[in-house]
């Protein structure tokens, strides 16, 4: 008996052992300074970051792309730079991918590569890691959400020991305009609030629009657009403005919007009627493929109190949600009730919808049929700039094919070719090693992309799109095959007033 009580202790206390053990590598494994490890710079090389989340294999594959794009000629010149993307798709998954940039008659290689983030290795801890590294990055790419944007700002701003001048942040996709302080805890007067390009200031450049950008870029267009006309004088606009009250993006673009369109359609000598109703604040955005939410339903029954008699009056809607399906089932429920809806209602939002809802996945995404009503979006840049077929210049695998958008590839790209711009620039022809002079060129681009803070400059390269559905109300020929709604895409030029059309795409 005392020999199996004795075999029976040992091996709880093996067990024991063990499940210490197990903690200790599981603990170690957890530990965000031993996931936060950055590769070590080849001697001559300098290392860009693109700093974004474990799950994001689809933009990493879109900003390889753009990047591979700047080996193709530049204002009919060849370009110089040879990308090599042997490396950026590893087979193991927890290989770090690399991007290899050279530039003929240019010393040095610059080195683009994906560190991960994850809860093992959260935004913080590779900043600490990368500042103890020498030499420091040039630049970290990153900001994909304007939540995420602020996090790495703030730890980066908060790091100032690093083994060289302190990398740049070059922000993608971040289009919040102002910011609350860090410890605010979800509130701040608006003197409090910061550019979100001056959390980490003078050292961030965006190179998206903001969402103030975006709305006046909208605004601007619709009441310039003839065919989508709103009454003029002496009647009043009518704005119904939505906001979704879990939606963070939409609240700061509905509160724009109604700003902008207040000041643009008369403002206080003659001010449009911008409806208020507590309905509009729409409790939450989750909700079924067409059916409204409860709340959508009654924001849709207090438009509907409050539409014009007039039926040749056209109103705005403000749908300013970050994805289609809460806009999809409230413009449906609408054309269900509004008599010649599209003759009556413009809908109007930011860059929350992709082109690719109305274009590639229209079929399951956005019943272009069933909504008779105009939507006006925005995008960061070209959204259907497809290559033109026969065109050889484009890296062999690299051709932009109209299968879908090539919105994040543009943007992607304008950012790739101003760093490399920017980073090459050394006399003799080198690589720069210094984060500041690649800062300096940046500021002194001779097209003033930037302005002062570091953010893009309006009033040129936006890009509006206008989902344009066929009407049919009193169709003269109604066996006519048409398309089922067509996409228009407007840049606005660098006057700031002209809207030329650079592309026409039909939905069927």
């Amino acid at each position: 008996m005392g020999r199996w009580r004795g075999a029976l202790t040992f091996l709880v206390v093996l067990v024991g052992a063990v499940a210490f053990a197990a903690g200790g590598w599981y603990v170690w494994l957890r530990d965000p300074e031993a996931a936060a490890r950055p590769l070590p710079v080849p001697g001559g090389d300098q290392e860009v970051v693109w700093l974004y989340p474990s799950t994001a294999g689809d933009a990493w594959s879109l900003f390889v792309i753009g990047l591979k794009r700047c080996e193709m000629p530049l204002n009919g010149a060849p370009s110089g730079v040879t990308v090599d993307d042997s490396a950026a798709f590893p087979e193991q998954t927890t290989a770090v991918p690399e991007l290899v940039i050279t530039r003929a008659g240019h010393d040095g290689q610059l080195r683009v590569r994906w560190y991960k983030i994850s809860s093992e290795a959260p935004i913080g801890a590779w900043v600490e890691a990368l500042s103890r590294r020498r030499p420091a990055p040039l630049a970290v790419v990153g900001g994909s959400t304007s939540d995420r944007a602020q996090e790495l700002a703030s730890a980066l701003d908060r790091q100032v020991s690093w083994n060289g001048p302190r990398p740049l942040f070059l922000i993608t996709t971040a289009t919040v305009d102002s910011v609350l302080p860090d410890a605010a805890d979800g509130f701040a007067r608006a003197s409090e609030q910061r550019n979100l390009a001056d959390v980490y200031p003078g050292r961030t450049f965006r190179f998206c629009f903001t969402n103030g950008q975006m709305v006046r870029a909208v605004s601007d267009f619709v009441r310039q657009d003839p065919t989508l006309a709103l009454p003029a004088a002496p009647k009043r606009p009518t704005v119904f403005p939505l906001e979704w009250a879990d939606d963070p993006y939409s609240g700061d673009l509905y509160n724009q919007f109604r700003e902008y369109l207040f000041d643009v359609l008369g403002g206080a000598a003659a001010p449009p009627r911008i409806v208020k109703d507590a309905a509009f604040t729409i409790p939450f955005s989750v909700g079924t493929f067409s059916r409204p939410n409860p709340g959508e339903s009654a924001a849709v029954k207090a438009i509907l109190s409050e539409l014009p008699a007039d039926t040749t009056e056209r109103s705005i809607l403000v749908l300013p949600t970050g994805s289609s399906a809460p806009a999809r089932r409230v413009l449906l429920a609408l054309a269900e009730r509004v008599p010649q809806a599209g003759k009556r209602l413009v809908a109007v939002t930011g860059d929350g919808m992709s082109v690719n809802t109305f274009y590639r996945d229209t079929e399951w995404a956005w019943p272009a049929r069933s909504i008779p009503i105009p939507l006006v979006l925005f995008t960061h840049s070209n959204p259907v700039g497809w290559d033109a077929p026969g065109d050889t210049s484009p890296p062999a695998g690299y051709r932009l094919q109209p299968k879908t958008s090539t919105e994040e590839v543009f943007l992607d790209h304008t950012l790739a070719r101003a760093l490399i711009a920017a980073a090459f620039a050394g006399q003799p022809a080198r690589l720069l090693g210094s984060a500041d002079e690649v800062a300096a060129n940046l500021r002194s681009r001779a097209d003033k992309f930037f302005d002062d803070k570091g953010n893009r400059r309006s009033l040129g390269g936006e890009h509006v799109v206008v989902v344009r559905p066929t009407l049919r109300y009193g169709d003269t020929t109604p066996g006519a095959v048409r398309p089922d709604a067509t996409i228009d895409v407007y840049r606005r030029e660098d006057d700031g007033r002209t809207w030329t059309r650079v592309g026409s795409v039909p939905v069927r």
